[in-house]
């Protein structure tokens, strides 16, 4: 026997097993909407509801993908608020703008609290020897950056020219800048 007659055979002889078996266990199925009962093997015992036992309830799922939803926690009723107690509208708009003017303000104010230090870098840029120039006057540089971003760091912290605040605090706060780097110097001669 070759081996292509084995396969052939083994499949007609699987066939008609898997064939007999679902025909055995295939399930009836009533169009007019009854229940649909599978040919099971008897047991000894009857697989049909004796008349005087009460009937089996038909299997329901606890998993339902068609169930409708519903609000467990229903709402309340919202209760007025008494006209004494006025709110402030919010405005987050309003509240965006003023945080970017108030870091350029603070941008703008460094700048120019350094503007001398500034002006010493683009001077060494335009006029300066040919070995700064070709150092990228690193050292006029690192001195506008740190004056730069001390400026910055101090403005900040101080709040300046937050949304709320007024003129006058603004302006201290402004003066207390200005003394900053008189205050960095005396610090390092000091240390």
């Amino acid at each position: 026997m070759s081996s292509r007659d084995f396969v052939e055979s083994y499949v007609k002889n699987k066939d008609a097993e898997t064939t007999s078996y679902l025909a055995d266990q295939q399930p009836s199925f009533d169009a007019q909407g009854q229940r649909s009962t599978p040919n099971l093997p008897s047991s000894g015992s009857s697989a049909l509801p004796l008349p005087d036992e009460p009937a089996p309830e038909a299997p329901t799922s606890t998993f339902s993908f068609h169930r409708t939803t519903s609000n467990p926690i229903p709402a309340t009723p919202q209760i007025p608020e008494p006209a004494s107690q006025e709110k402030m509208p919010m405005e987050p708009q309003y509240a965006v703008r003023s945080y970017g003017d108030q870091r350029q303000h603070i941008h703008d104010t460094a700048q120019t609290n350094c503007a001398d230090l500034h002006a010493d870098l683009l001077q060494c840029f335009q006029h300066g020897s040919w070995w700064d120039k070709a150092k990228m006057c690193e050292d006029q540089k690192q001195q506008f950056w740190a004056c730069f971003h001390s400026q910055k760091e101090f403005l900040k912290k101080a709040n300046y020219k937050n949304p709320f605040s007024t003129p006058e605090e603004d302006e201290r706060i402004l003066l207390e800048a200005l003394r900053l780097p008189n205050k960095q110097k005396e610090a390092k001669t000091s240390a």
